[in-house]
């Protein structure tokens, strides 16, 4: 069976969010990767640090993502965090964000020196305990990057104890706009699969937001394990219910005729379940930025979806932004239900 991976995002990956997405899509998302903790605030005890480590609602489908520029801050904090359960360590070696790449953090672990990567990635290992997974989420590497040197990079990765590799097909400066690069992922992934057999799994990310587009990119990379979802997660928790449903009718057609037609989403509903998750899961200082953040993605279900997180973003606090929701509801009551798909 295909696995179906949460992706870490910034100010979004969090537990509130989670409990929405297990509540529309219960059972059906495997791993829940968190967003980035900053191993050197983490250790440093930051005020805001507990709430980058709950794990609710599901604790065991929990990865821990960690970011730094330096071996040691990420090693001690993994060793922490490790020891809190779940499925295990995931370093980020994907972020391009320019703040995240001054700090030698992110994708800059791909384009360093690969004995300081080695080191790094060999320490973080040694840290954690040995029933926790290590896994990697990165790029292609920087634009003048190529295969030889990509397996090679992998090949170091792997024989330092890392057992899942997530591959988002686009280059360091690559935007969304562009098509990501998906043979070369299957060229990655048979590499992988030839060489190391079942004992590393590689899955894939970008471009998924729906049924279709899923078969779309398993035809391109069929070597994948599994495939990781972000923005469109954000935009209909339901998705992975959705596809986890999908994928079981293709393997079992007595699955189609025992499910009952699915009801549709009550938008207002969500947003008011979302909005207390937040309350409780995020501190009150995170409250506005990280419903600005959700809703941002959560408005493109709807018609005038422009307008809506426009009104979204001037709203002062949660009941303002309960009320925009409401009210936009009463002018267009049949946008308040949308399609489970």
């Amino acid at each position: 069976m295909l696995k179906l991976l949460f992706a870490p995002m910034a100010t979004l990956s969090h537990e509130a969010l989670r409990r929405t997405i297990e509540h529309y899509s219960p059972n059906a998302c495997d791993e829940y990767y968190t967003e980035m903790i900053q191993a050197t605030t983490f250790i440093g005890g930051g005020k805001f640090e507990q709430f980058y480590v709950r794990s609710g609602p599901c604790p065991e489908k929990i990865v821990w993502q960690l970011t730094c520029g330096k071996a040691e801050p990420m090693a001690e904090a993994a060793k922490i965090i490790g020891a809190l359960g779940g499925i295990g360590i995931d370093i980020n070696m994907g972020c391009c964000a320019p703040e995240i790449v001054k700090q030698g953090a992110g994708i800059s672990w791909m384009l360093k020196d690969k004995s300081e990567t080695e080191q790094m990635i060999r320490m973080v290992k040694k840290a954690i305990n040995k029933n926790m997974r290590l896994s990697v989420k990165m790029r292609l590497g920087d634009e003048n990057y190529n295969m030889k040197d990509l397996c090679n990079f992998v090949d170091m990765l792997i024989f330092e104890g890392t057992t899942q590799i997530v591959l988002h097909p686009r280059t360091r400066k690559s935007k969304f706009r562009y098509q990501p690069h998906w043979q070369n992922a299957e060229y990655l992934f048979e590499y992988v699969e030839k060489k190391y057999n079942n004992s590393v799994e590689c899955c894939i990310n970008g471009d998924i937001v729906d049924f279709q587009s899923l078969c779309n990119v398993r035809k391109a990379v069929i070597k994948s394990k599994g495939f990781m979802i972000g923005r469109a997660a954000v935009q209909k928790p339901w998705i992975f219910g959705v596809i986890a449903q999908k994928l079981k009718e293709e393997k079992d057609s007595d699955f189609v005729h025992s499910q009952k037609k699915a009801e549709n989403i009550d938008s207002l509903e969500l947003v008011c379940e979302f909005l207390d998750n937040l309350t409780e899961c995020q501190p009150e200082e995170f409250w506005i930025s990280r419903a600005k953040r959700f809703f941002a993605y959560f408005c493109k279900n709807f018609e005038f979806g422009h307008y809506l997180e426009t009104q979204i973003n001037n709203a002062k606090d949660l009941n303002k932004m309960k009320k925009v929701f409401e009210s936009y509801f009463e002018k267009m009551p049949n946008e308040r239900f949308l399609y489970r798909c």
